[in-house]
């Protein structure tokens, strides 16, 4: 009885790595990261408007480089990760 369980067990058990279990997201998980990540999205673009009409004395003295000026200047974004 105990070796038979203990092979029901065995062949039931989940043989996934965790990188593997934590890839597999629900529906609904990846219904809500996407609305996050729309909700990001437009959230910059209308930072990146609102920024097009402040002068570049005043976006330096909020702390941002020449480069990074330049960046929102001709329209690319400064922060890649959520294009991907």
């Amino acid at each position: 009885m105990i070796m038979a369980t203990m092979t029901i067990n065995h062949a039931i058990a989940d043989h996934r790595t965790p990188a593997e279990k934590k890839s597999q997201t629900g529906f609904f998980a990846r219904v809500f990261n996407r609305l996050i990540a729309a909700r990001e999205l437009e959230a910059r673009r209308r930072a990146a408007i609102h920024l097009g009409h402040v002068s570049d004395y005043q976006l330096k003295s909020l702390g941002m480089s020449a480069r990074d000026i330049e960046l929102y200047r001709h329209g690319t974004s400064l922060n890649t990760d959520l294009a991907g």
